[in-house]
């Protein structure tokens, strides 16, 4: 009887590999893809539709009864991770009645939030006032930080000029 083992082993690899690119079981689930440009053009129009937005926190402020933390949106990877870099689409506000503690979640820390669209607020940035769209978040997942990876600089030809041109080198003989 003969198998086919090398196919077999072809598509063991790429169930795993297909299953190392999922989202985060907090982040799944229907959503309606909206982009943040759709809903601040229009947004009584896109009301109550739920959808997954992330990227960067700027802010998280705590009030009596929600937690509001301000982001600078991102696009979103298959995985849906902001990614870092891609150029910023705007800012949106996740709004929840849960504790955010500001300790944990930093500016600067990357956040995907799943919710209903509520609306716009009105922030200051600066001296200026903007109206951005209004999230009721239902679940999120706060990332974990990035490894920065040292950039090593190769220089190939180095070892041969040396050899090459010092005093016991082909050059000098």
């Amino acid at each position: 009887m003969k198998t086919n083992h090398p196919l077999s082993v072809c598509l063991w690899v790429l169930s795993l590999l297909a299953g190392c690119a999922t989202v985060p079981p907090e982040l799944q689930g229907q959503v309606t893809p909206l982009t943040l440009h759709q809903v601040e053009t229009d947004p009584q129009r896109y009301r109550g539709q739920t959808v997954r937005w992330g990227g960067t926190i700027l802010k998280v402020e705590n009030k009596s009864q929600v937690s509001r933390v301000q982001i600078l949106a991102r696009p979103l990877d298959r995985e849906g991770r902001p990614r870092q870099d891609a150029e910023p689409l705007g800012r949106f506000m996740a709004v929840t009645p849960a504790f955010l503690d500001p300790a944990i979640y930093l500016p600067g820390r990357e956040l995907t939030v799943v919710g209903d669209l509520a609306g716009t607020t009105e922030i200051s940035v600066g001296e200026r006032k903007l109206r951005i769209p209004v999230l009721e978040a239902e679940r999120w997942h706060l990332w974990p930080r990035r490894e920065e990876k040292p950039q090593v600089i190769v220089y190939p030809y180095l070892w041969y000029d040396f050899w090459w041109y010092y005093p016991w080198g082909p050059c000098c003989w």
